[in-house]
């Protein structure tokens, strides 16, 4: 994954800026609606990384990765898709799960756009900042849904598919 951020990032400054968006929001879109569909199982919890589930981590790492750097996001809408598809875990533990992943691409893919100085340092902070708040708020949220893993996917998708038609929007405008 770090690979792919890397190269991502690298590849992602050659392409004009209302591009990038509008492939994210296409991509964003594509996993918010695979989200909607009813899942084939509550996932299994007890989920633990061994030899053959590696061998589909790395590859789906790689493109994660790649998207990631491209786009310029941390990845965790690709990953907590990525993770259930190639493991099977839950949605609550490929969340968790996803997060070491989301700093790792995030620090890889924010250090090589601020080497290009690309970075808001403005904005950043706003992100920061709304960041800390959102993670507050779900804090009291996330507890609520823990046992209702359905309506937390279809929340996380309809946020995901939101999200995805603003980009896209400001694409195009």
């Amino acid at each position: 994954g770090l690979t792919g951020s890397l190269a991502g990032a690298a590849l992602a400054q050659r392409i004009a800026g209302a591009a990038l968006m509008g492939g994210f929001a296409v991509a964003m879109l594509a996993v918010g609606l695979a989200m909607l569909r009813p899942p084939r199982s509550g996932g299994d919890p007890t989920v633990r990384l061994d030899a053959t589930m590696t061998l589909k981590l790395v590859p789906a790492g790689l493109i994660v990765g790649l998207a990631a750097g491209f786009f310029g996001i941390g990845g965790g809408f690709l990953i907590v898709p990525g993770l259930m598809a190639a493991t099977g875990m839950t949605l609550a533990n490929a969340a968790a799960s996803s997060l070491v992943s989301v700093l790792v691409f995030g620090v890889a893919t924010a250090g090589t756009y601020a080497g290009a100085g690309r970075v808001d340092a403005p904005a950043l902070l706003a992100m920061i900042a709304g960041g800390l708040i959102g993670v507050l708020a779900a804090r009291r949220l996330a507890p609520a849904l823990a046992g209702r893993a359905l309506l937390a996917r279809r929340l996380f998708a309809a946020m995901v598919i939101l999200t995805a038609l603003y980009v896209g929007w400001r694409a195009l405008g």
